[in-house]
């Protein structure tokens, strides 16, 4: 594939996601419009306090929104929103999640105070919009299962509140990962598991103090809903702290793998691209998330002690003498060591230290075998091996994607885990081009 051909396919990719994107904006805005008027029709404003109060500390959460990584930003305002779903009707709720969205002034990273004057009509469209739908078939959900099983509560029903919270929810998450999957090309399925999955457990918790906002006002009014508008502030504190400590986790990664790329110039992109086949190589074999991220950080950083080897040996042109490559083979050991410092890192640093072992004893530099070696670290191994072969060395030419392959199957059993071998070829030819482009 030359040069200009990358170029004009990229540019139609591009143009192709725009049409994606506004159609799809298109489409919710207007299914907003209808359920709008369907609730304007059917319901009146109940409660113009609770409008109104609700309304102003939806815009200020929304305001103090936390910014996440490719998916946008969430807010507590949730909280407040299954308050109104439990105290008033659909209509209202709908008027009170539209204007918090549509007023709020959060600060974002390089632009400032973005508000609805400075911001893109087709974001402000699908926030509002998508907004007005969850809450509002919330509502209905809620007001819908309320009139069917009423359990005695004066305005409060479990089984409501637990089938309205599941809608909005899954709504909520389905609409963001379509989005997301449209401007990031990627499979919706793969980001809602793998970016929004992990957030909805702390919406339903928000939504718990939900439930005491709304039990504070109906027993006290608006004076009562303030009160524990302190501690919805609170819980979005100690979330932004969560938040702001894995960016911090990231950027500490991000600079090390810098150092790394500044020590073995040839290596440059050589750790992403292993983050990203082993990444690959792992869903393939249906791990958890949580060993995901594990395999994906150690292969990040899996060449980190590579700062500790003399640059003449590391840049040799040739081949290496035996002194030279049993110090190039300290990079291991080193690596583990300088992670092992890092306490959040601790858990990836037996990883790095013997993500050069065998399956049949023969590597270092503790010779494990197959049953000593994790899965974590197989996985890596295949990753770090197939983008050394992939990849032109000061000693060699790159080898071609089906030799590669082949260099993988013939060393199943010998280098690698034969466990895992078929279905790490299928992961890397599926996501080879892919990572190459």
């Amino acid at each position: 594939m030359d040069i200009k051909n990358s170029k004009k396919i990229i540019t139609f990719q591009k143009s192709n996601i725009n049409i994606r994107l506004y159609s799809y904006i298109t489409a919710i805005t207007f299914f907003s419009i209808l359920l709008l008027a369907f609730l304007i029709k059917t319901y009146d404003v109940s409660d113009k306090i609770l409008l109104i109060v609700f309304s102003i500390l939806c815009v200020i959460a929304e305001t103090f929104l936390i910014p996440m990584p490719k998916i946008g930003a969430v807010s507590v305002s949730y909280a407040l929103t299954f308050s109104a779903i439990l105290l008033t009707d659909p209509l209202t709720v709908s008027l009170i999640s539209a204007v918090g969205v549509a007023f709020r002034c959060p600060y974002i990273e390089g632009r400032g105070r973005v508000h609805i004057l400075n911001n893109p009509i087709s974001k402000t469209l699908f926030n509002v919009s998508q907004y007005i739908i969850i809450s509002g078939i919330g509502g209905i959900v809620y007001k819908f299962i309320d009139s069917i099983y009423n359990v005695g509560f004066e305005f409060f029903n479990p089984l409501a509140s637990a089938l309205s919270l599941i809608i909005y929810l899954l709504l909520n998450s389905v609409f963001m990962a379509k989005l997301m999957s449209i401007i990031l090309n990627k499979k919706m399925s793969e980001i809602w598991k793998n970016s929004i999955l992990g957030l909805l457990y702390n919406i339903v918790l928000v939504s718990l103090l939900g439930i005491v906002i709304a039990f504070s006002y109906d027993s006290y009014g608006a004076g009562g809903i303030v009160l524990f508008f302190i501690p919805l502030m609170f819980a979005r504190y100690t979330f932004k702290l969560y938040i702001d400590m894995r960016k911090n986790y990231f950027e500490t990664i991000h600079v090390l793998i810098n150092t790394i790329e500044a020590s073995d110039p040839y290596t440059c992109g050589h750790s992403k691209r292993v983050s990203e086949y082993a990444e690959n190589i792992a869903r393939k074999l249906s791990l958890p998330q949580g060993k995901i991220d594990i395999i994906k950080s150690a292969a990040l950083l899996h060449d980190i002690g590579k700062i500790g080897i003399d640059k003449k040996i590391l840049n040799k042109s040739g081949s290496l003498d035996n002194e030279e490559f049993s110090t190039i083979k300290t990079h291991a050991e080193i690596g583990a060591t300088i992670i092992a410092d890092l306490s959040y890192l601790t858990n990836i640093s037996d990883i790095i230290k013997h993500h050069h072992e065998r399956n049949d004893g023969r590597g270092y530099p503790d010779g494990l075998t197959h049953d000593n070696i994790p899965l974590e670290t197989s996985i890596l191994t295949i990753a770090d091996s197939f983008d050394a072969m992939t990849t032109n060395r000061p000693y060699r030419p790159s080898m071609s994607l089906e030799d590669a392959l082949n260099q993988i199957k013939q060393n199943s059993g010998s280098q690698f885990n034969p466990d895992i071998v078929d279905l790490a070829v299928l992961a890397l030819k599926e996501s080879f081009y892919k990572i190459n482009v």
